[in-house]
């Protein structure tokens, strides 16, 4: 016998519960012309636990007033219970939701473009939440999130891209006294933040435990001052590959001199597409002895004319260079990477293309090429190149 029977109107739905059931998971997921829920606000919802992806998909539905006494309480998958409702721009009517027993609010609102702010959630109690992986991510519209200045998430351990793609954010001191001493992965938490020029908020943060720092501000097209970084323990992190990704107006990385990213593996485009560039004062202290991957950490910084950050670097574990230093249009000075040993590389392709004002690279001559078996296009373009004596 079915758990619950449905009866479907042009835009609406009705529906009586035949039986105790605890699980609501995908239940209106995609219908995609549901604007009238009004027949839900009496469900009985207080043996629900997993509320994943109930709503889902419902791009026409701007109006849950229906659900503002339901009772969430034994709820702890909330995963994508809203997202991609597009028209959503009101949730204050989760304002009385208990969610203490939330242990995933994965994608929640993940799409939910007309939400300006997050009024609603101040009271939330998220203190159980281990995942909040995308949950507000592609909220583009989104520029006040004050309401999460409270929140306890101290038990978080995954915030990945929780807030990617919020186009219209512009401040995150809210999260200022935010506890994430146990996030494990902050994968693109601020990524494609365009409008977002400071990071004024994360100076106390401790995310000394730490791993995957992926694009946490990749995209932040504004962002031109890293001072709250200034002090983070990133020790325990091994991949910072894109993290500060096409930041196109970050010019100054001195702030960054005393991270210690000795754990890092991977650096594959961490300031690629950072034009504005010049110097990498900042670096030159870095230990990335156990770096493996280097692929395009410089690439696109068409500003960078001075790499003298980087002649002590010990990349004796690199095996991917592909593109390090490609397009660096204005770098013709790579005498800081005469001592380097790049015994272990096997992948040069494109390492200094396009680097039109590259003229002589006889200071390359003492590299040890020999595990090298990808050469393609290393010097394509390199079109004030007067000889090949290396």
């Amino acid at each position: 016998m079915s758990k619950y029977k449905l009866k479907k109107g042009e835009n609406n739905i009705k529906i009586k519960i035949k039986n105790k059931i605890t699980n609501l998971e995908y239940m209106f997921y995609n219908c995609k012309s549901l604007k009238n829920i009004e027949e839900l606000e009496f469900l009985d919802t207080k043996d629900i636990n997993n509320f994943e992806g109930m709503f889902g998909g419902c791009s026409f539905l701007s109006d849950i007033k229906a659900l503002q006494n339901w009772n969430v309480s034994n709820g702890k998958n909330f995963r994508c219970m809203f997202c991609e409702c597009s028209s959503l721009s009101d949730i204050k009517a989760l304002q009385k939701w208990n969610v203490s027993n939330g242990i995933i609010f994965e994608g929640m609102f993940y799409g939910c473009s007309s939400l300006k702010d997050i009024n609603g959630l101040e009271n939330w109690n998220v203190s159980n939440g281990i995942n909040f992986q995308a949950m507000l991510c592609k909220c583009s519209s989104l520029s006040d999130i004050e309401a999460l200045q409270k929140w306890n998430v101290l038990k978080g351990e995954n915030f990945n891209g929780m807030f990617n793609g919020c186009l219209s954010l512009l401040d995150i001191n809210a999260l200022k006294n935010w506890n994430v001493s146990n996030g494990i992965n902050f994968n693109g938490m601020f990524g494609g933040c365009s409008l977002l020029s400071k990071i004024k908020g994360l100076e106390n943060w401790n995310v000394s435990n730490g791993i995957n720092f992926n694009g946490m501000f990749c995209e932040c097209s504004s962002l031109s001052d890293l001072k709250a970084l200034k002090n983070w323990n990133v020790s325990n992190g091994n991949n910072f590959s894109g993290m500060f990704s096409k930041c196109s107006l970050l010019s100054d990385i001195k702030e960054l001199q005393n991270l210690n990213v000795s754990n890092g593996n991977n650096f594959e485009g961490m300031f690629n597409g950072c034009s504005s560039l010049s110097n990498l004062e900042g670096l030159q202290n870095w230990n990335v002895s156990n770096g493996k991957s280097f692929q395009c950490m410089f690439g696109g910084c068409s500003s960078l004319s001075d790499i003298k950050a980087l002649q002590n670097w010990n990349v004796s574990n690199g095996i991917n260079f592909q593109c390090m230093f490609g397009r660096c249009s204005s770098l013709s000075d790579i005498k800081a990477l005469q001592n380097w040993n790049v015994s272990n590389g096997n992948n040069f392709q494109g390492m200094f293309e396009e680097c039109s004002l590259l003229s002589n690279i006889k200071v390359l001559e003492n590299w040890n090429l020999a595990k090298g078996n990808n050469f393609e296009g290393m010097f394509n373009g390199c079109s004030s190149l007067l000889n090949l004596e290396a």
